[in-house]
């Protein structure tokens, strides 16, 4: 996806996200969607870091 900031053009990464059709069917307004199970990931692990004496997670 292309997007721009402050007049600076940038590609965004966007991960692709698995879906599974669950076979049901759902009604909004009229209009009939069928729903999907959404398969996600797991966060990576965190680091622990130390900057100028001072330890954190990223």
């Amino acid at each position: 996806m292309k997007l721009s900031f402050l007049g600076q053009s940038y590609e965004a990464a966007t991960p692709a996200i698995a879906a599974t059709e669950t076979g049901e069917t759902l009604t909004f307004r009229g209009k009939s969607y069928s729903q999907k199970q959404f398969n996600v990931a797991l966060r990576q692990p965190t680091e622990e870091l130390t900057y100028r004496g001072v330890r954190y997670t990223a």
